[in-house]
């Protein structure tokens, strides 16, 4: 860690957090202060690798989709999301409907 300048911050912390904190920092010889800091440059670490992976992630799909619209000719796929849910759930109640005829003319 930096031994530089360092900017004071207030923070507000739930008694059990403060409890492992300063376990933490007892057990390393630490202070309580060095141990946020720590913890924080690891989140701050991590939430720019999860940015950063985030953002391959979306290169890859736009990728895709230029392939995707290379394939169609540049025609973009055009489906009616709406009508195609209502035409799934009618064919499962249809389906469920049958097997419910087909019980009750098990059952007599």
């Amino acid at each position: 860690m930096s031994q530089g300048y360092k900017y004071r911050a207030q923070i507000l912390l739930e008694p059990e957090q403060h409890k492992k904190l300063a376990e933490i920092a007892a057990r390393e010889n630490r202070s309580v202060s060095d141990v946020v800091r720590e913890a924080v440059a690891e989140y701050v670490v991590a939430q720019e690798k999860r940015r950063d992976e985030q953002k391959e992630v979306f290169a890859r799909i736009r990728q895709l989709h230029a392939r995707i619209l290379e394939r169609r000719g540049g025609k973009p796929i055009e489906i009616d999301t709406v009508e195609l849910i209502n035409q799934m759930r009618e064919e499962r109640d249809n389906e469920i409907l049958a097997r419910m005829g087909t019980l009750e003319d098990d059952r007599r």
